[in-house]
């Protein structure tokens, strides 16, 4: 209010200065004195100017996420673009993965075979928890079955993959040996990528006892990883955003596959999607998004419930639209 005062005196001062200088006189004082009253704003003008500038500022400090009720146990959102954590709940607890497992599997495997090089299923890979439509014998090409793998998240399929590559792709290595290399080559990747809460057992996810699961890491680890896919092999990770797909194998068997992602439809902007539902872990939701052009942002959904990991994510998407 000082301030205020302080500017009303000096107009004043120079208003009467011009005055003196003018050579005075009546007519000219009532002008200028109109003039004031236009140049010096009233008490209720500043309080309206200060009001408004207090409602700006509000409105742009309102936090979208303050609100967000969520059944998981850890999240984390974050801006590929910005580097920005949007919100962040237990990011770095290590918690059960559960088929989010799959996208180490997807990594590991592009890493150490091409894209054409071809799987043989056996029976060994089809006895996995699951049923994926595919056939003993089935030849299938790397990149059409990691996109299987991904998309339904099929355990035959990661199964065949570990197989195939822990044992570099030699039919006379030992299935358990290779298997083993496959989850050591996971474990190096993890560590490698500075993952340090992940940790895996198996190449699925699935559990592998009652209280143990085959993979372990926080939802930042997988914001991480699954970022890091993307961005290095986006043609196997851009197809889980759409609902359904065809792929043909290379015995030109036609397999029709449904996303397990229920909310494939009510993401704008989906990129890529892994969903993850074990007893141990409950349900586990990853998805990459563009929240603007070219702002491209991955939350994790981790210790949900099955249909609670949808409605938790949903919310988040939601609140990261409205995110300035």
């Amino acid at each position: 209010m000082n301030t205020k005062k302080n500017r009303e005196q000096l107009v004043t001062k120079r208003a009467h200065a011009l005055i003196v200088v003018l050579g005075g006189g009546a007519g000219l004082a009532i002008t200028l004195q109109g003039l004031l009253s236009f140049a010096i704003p009233t008490e209720a003008q500043t309080n309206a100017n200060v009001s408004a500038q207090e409602e700006i500022r509000s409105m742009k400090s309102v936090n979208p996420f303050e609100n967000v009720s969520l059944e998981a146990r850890a999240v984390y959102v974050f801006n590929l673009k910005t580097n920005a954590v949007l919100y962040a709940k237990n990011e770095n607890e290590k918690l059960p993965l559960a088929s989010i497992t799959k996208l180490m599997t997807a990594l590991v495997a592009r890493e150490y075979m091409p894209l054409g090089a071809v799987i043989t299923l056996t029976k060994d890979d089809l006895a996995s928890e699951g049923d994926s439509g595919f056939r003993p014998g089935e030849r299938w090409r790397l990149g059409d079955i990691l996109n299987a793998m991904l998309l339904v998240s099929s355990n035959d399929a990661a199964h065949a993959v570990s197989e195939f590559v822990g044992g570099s792709g030699r039919i006379e290595i030992d299935p358990a040996t290779a298997h083993n290399n496959f989850v050591k080559m996971m474990n190096e990747k993890a560590n490698a990528l500075k993952l340090d809460q992940m940790e895996f057992f198996n190449e699925s996810g699935l559990d592998i006892n009652e209280t143990q699961n085959g993979g372990y890491g926080s939802a930042r680890n997988v914001a991480t990883l699954f970022s890091e896919l993307w961005k290095r092999y986006p043609e196997n990770v851009e197809i889980t955003a759409r609902k359904y797909v065809h792929i043909l194998s290379q015995d030109e068997i036609d397999h029709f596959l449904a996303n397990t992602n229920e909310i494939i439809g009510r993401i704008p902007g989906l990129i890529a999607s892994k969903t993850g539902f074990t007893n141990i872990s409950g349900g586990n939701l990853a998805v990459i998004f563009d929240k603007g052009l070219g702002e491209p942002v991955v939350a994790v959904v981790l210790g949900s419930s099955y249909k609670e990991r949808f409605d938790d994510m949903q919310k988040l998407v939601e609140a990261s639209l409205k995110e300035q």
